[in-house]
């Protein structure tokens, strides 16, 4: 199941950014299942569908990247960055509220 996440021009510009500097730090498996979430990002559409993993690689890369704006003395750019991740993550959190596994409680005696 997947969500369809549409995005602006100004926040798929900071997606892909921050996902080019995420990029540079994996290798090996994790860079090929984050490739494929790349991918879907850096087509020509607003709207992107993405699975629960493919929306925490975005929120990791939008935080990590924040993170380095900080670092770089780039504050208000860094708190855009974290804020967007935060917003994500929460759309991440409502997508796997209605979508993953239910849990049935039994009954215990």
């Amino acid at each position: 199941m997947k969500q369809s996440i549409f995005l602006l021009g100004e926040q798929k510009d900071m997606v892909i950014k921050a996902m080019n500097y995420n990029r540079l730090t994996l290798q090996g498996m994790n860079k090929k299942l984050f490739d494929i979430a790349f991918n879907k990002l850096n087509q020509n559409h607003n709207a992107v569908e993405l699975d629960g993993m493919e929306m925490i690689l975005v929120s990791q890369s939008l935080h990590k990247y924040g993170k380095f704006l900080s670092y770089s003395k780039q504050l208000k750019e860094s708190k855009e960055y974290r804020i967007y991740g935060d917003s994500f993550e929460e759309i991440r959190k409502n997508f796997q509220k209605l979508n993953g596994p239910k849990f049935k409680k039994s009954k215990t005696a």
